[in-house]
């Protein structure tokens, strides 16, 4: 298992040979342990079939034996962004070309700006094209990570994988187990914001492992400028010029999810209600460090302490302050809307478009924002910490200490991939 780790990280960066040797003879003085790892190891993979078979089972229809048709599957819009503004849907140039992908069976992932219609430009196209194919709608990395060991054969299906960067890493959604997909004639569309497409892109010295998942698709660029014939279409529906003008100015997805109050809401928020800013901005560094799954609620407020000043921050501690600024935190700012949301996991994660607002003033993540999203990551987590820390903030130290906790847990599968990663930027810092 560690060789055939080692050899897959050496395709993405050749110097790596020198420590696949290293890391062999490692391993061969160490056999009682690496049995003792491969025994978990089979394990984990038992449970993840598991959980796999539960989650698709989860998604049958009433008989419990049959997926439901995408014309009777509710969940397919339950991540569009409901508008506040209701107008007939525009149809968007890049349409034909994503039905043209869709037709030939290629995986397609659509990839634009939180509010730019990426979701709901799918879910127009996968009800008209597919209504009577059947659906899965995964909504945990585990749904499809270990297809193969929960005995589910999926064919002729569409799996539907809305902002797709939930549901890969190292525990999820792998590049073999897409194109096994594919290959049996299921119909695969998703959807990505353009951040976390930039984040995972690799650099001449880093390749995070999600990137070769995406390059499994044909990649359709969504932007928010729409093009003439689109404002032909718009101007035939949208007869008020106030209106248009507003579109123009703010974008059409924006417009009608009302982007101008919910960045109101970030800019005024420090100055509003600290303590429930700081709740905000501590969940948008959790995901920005590289976790996608919610904060848990035990660790929102160690998060957020680290954007209050002392005479602020024992105040976290009064339980009737934190449930104020909470409460502050996830009130809707518009009828659709909140900063904050609480998930169905007993956690909380932030309205997309206002991590992309925060994310585009707040280069910096502070140091102790780091230690408390690394004590807190599980070791699948801590690989992407690191290449998060290191490809897009620049932190060796951080994606450092990541990598090593990773290459001391007991995880088969991360262990031999971050122990690798460590040695690689060990040897690209002189620390041969």
């Amino acid at each position: 298992m560690v060789i055939a780790a080692g050899a897959a990280a050496v395709v993405a960066w050749p110097p790596a040979w020198p420590w696949l040797l290293a890391l062999t003879t490692v391993v061969a003085g160490g056999a009682p342990v690496l049995i003792s790892s491969m025994a978990g190891g089979q394990q984990q993979h038992a449970d993840t079939a598991r959980v796999a078979r539960q989650a698709l089972q989860g998604t049958t229809g009433k008989g419990g034996d049959v997926l439901p048709t995408v014309a009777d599957a509710a969940d397919l819009y339950a991540r569009v962004h409901r508008a506040v503004l209701v107008l007939p849907y525009i149809h968007r140039d890049i349409e034909d070309e994503i039905r043209g992908y869709l037709q030939l069976s290629r995986p397609v992932l659509l990839v634009g700006s939180s509010m730019v219609g990426k979701t709901r430009i799918a879910t127009s196209l996968i009800g008209e094209m597919f209504a009577g194919s059947s659906i899965v709608i995964p909504d945990s990395k585990a749904a499809l990570a270990s297809l193969d060991s929960a005995d589910v054969v999926l064919t002729d299906t569409v799996i539907w994988l809305d902002d797709v960067d939930r549901l890969i890493s190292s525990d999820g959604i792998t590049e073999g187990s897409l194109r096994r997909l594919a290959s049996a004639g299921n119909t695969i569309i998703g959807t990505i914001r353009a951040a976390e497409y930039d984040r995972y892109q690799p650099t001449d010295q880093l390749r995070p492992p999600e990137w070769d998942v995406i390059c499994v698709f044909e990649r359709v660029f969504v932007n928010r400028d729409l093009s003439t014939n689109e404002w032909e279409r718009l101007t035939a529906v949208v007869e008020d010029p106030t209106i248009r003008d507003r579109i123009r100015r703010t974008g059409l997805g924006e417009y009608v999810g009302a982007a101008d109050r919910i960045n109101d809401a970030v800019h005024l928020g420090s100055a509003m209600n600290p303590i429930g800013y700081a709740l905000v901005r501590g969940a948008a560094d959790w995901q920005r460090a590289g976790i996608a799954r919610p904060v848990p609620d035990s660790v929102l407020p160690l998060l957020a302490a680290s954007y209050l000043d002392a005479r602020v921050r024992h105040r976290l501690s009064d339980r009737t302050i934190f449930e104020a600024a909470l409460n502050w935190a996830t009130r809707d700012i518009n009828p659709t809307v909140a900063l904050l949301n609480r998930s169905n996991d007993d956690g909380f994660t932030v309205f997309d478009y206002v991590l992309d607002a925060i994310s585009r003033e707040a280069d910096v993540i502070p140091d102790a924002v780091w230690q408390i999203v690394m004590a807190n990551a599980t070791p699948a987590e801590l690989l992407t910490i690191g290449y998060t820390a290191r490809g897009t903030f620049q932190l060796s130290t951080v994606a450092i200490q990541a990598w090593s906790k990773a290459a001391d847990s007991e995880d088969a599968n991360v262990a031999p991939l971050a122990t690798l990663r460590l040695g690689i930027d060990l040897a690209d810092r002189g620390k041969l």
